[in-house]
């Protein structure tokens, strides 16, 4: 058994500026009581300048880094952003991820098998930024669902401007909608049984994984609401099972080794047991709508989930 160890240290300057983001959820954290400051109307978040240190950690038994069928691996890292290191943005996110693979059946087959969690947390009075959050969903994590999609839910009910068909005049009126806040915490277990067909090229790989993003820090998206003579803190209010549980998806991939870039081009069919498929109620106008996530897809993509 070979031991691989290694011990590294970053240090990134981050310039960046998010455009276009959704009406609701430019109104959702733009009353975040302690990000008003990372905010400015017009669709936009402003400028942020990040400092980032990030140490890391990995030791691995792993017997081949493309195509691994015996060991295990393990990488921790510690992210600080801001503090000392100066910047707009102040926070830690620490991270774990742990591989194992084992022959099975005579060598030939492979049980692989992945967990990792992370964690985000701001350590001053600027809250993490919208698009630092974990959002999960997609390829390389629980592949049954869209990039993004599986996120803690927040209504808001926001105040629009409408025309009054019988009158013709603009009147102000309330409107619910929702908010994919992301979560500050993240968790994923991905299982694999890994079966050649035509040699390291062609496999059939049936999958399980499951996980979640939740917000246990929730304090953090309170929002404060001004208005003349009043201010209204409010609590993050999710929708009934968007901050809970888990996420499943199961299936069977194919893959296929594209040469050169030794990375597999994958089909995949997928179930999704574990899913949210319920009817709501706005909270404020009782309008009713719903969130059905895919019962099962089909999809392709380029390179392993892990």
């Amino acid at each position: 058994m070979k031991v691989f160890q290694r011990l590294g240290l970053s240090y990134v300057l981050d310039n960046s500026e998010t455009t276009g983001i959704n009406p609701a959820t430019q109104a959702y954290f733009s009353a975040v009581t302690t990000q008003n400051q990372n905010f400015v109307t017009g669709g936009s978040f402003t400028t942020f300048h990040a400092r980032r240190l990030n140490p890391s950690y990995t030791y691995s038994t792993v017997n081949n880094p493309y195509n691994p069928t015996r060991g295990h691996s393990f990488t921790g890292s510690f992210e600080f952003t801001g503090g000392f290191l100066g910047g707009d943005i102040n926070f830690y996110r620490p991270m774990g991820d742990f591989r194992y693979y084992r022959p099975m059946y005579h060598g030939r087959n492979t049980l692989a098998m992945r967990l990792t969690g992370s964690y985000v947390q701001s350590f001053t009075n600027l809250s993490v930024p919208f698009y630092e959050r974990f959002f999960a969903g997609g390829d390389f994590d629980i592949r049954g669902f869209d990039f993004r999609t599986l996120s803690p839910i927040s209504f808001i009910t926001r105040t629009l401007a409408t025309v009054d068909p019988r009158t013709l005049k603009t009147v102000n009126k309330p409107f619910d909608d929702i908010v994919y806040v992301g979560g500050d915490t993240q968790a994923v277990f991905n299982l694999e049984y890994r079966i050649p067909i035509i040699g390291q090229t062609v496999s059939l790989v049936p999958f399980m994984d499951t996980g979640n993003t939740w917000v246990l820090k929730k304090d953090a998206l309170e929002r404060r609401i001004v208005t003349p003579g009043l201010i209204q803190t409010l609590p993050a209010q999710f929708l009934p099972g968007t901050n809970s549980g888990l996420r499943m998806s199961t299936g069977i991939e194919l893959q296929v080794v594209m040469p050169v870039v030794n990375a597999p081009f994958r089909l995949d069919f997928v179930f999704n047991p574990g899913r949210i498929d319920q009817n709501y109620k706005g909270p404020v106008t009782g309008i009713p709508f719903g969130i059905h996530q895919p019962a099962h897809d089909f999809k392709f993509t380029v390179g392993r989930t892990f």
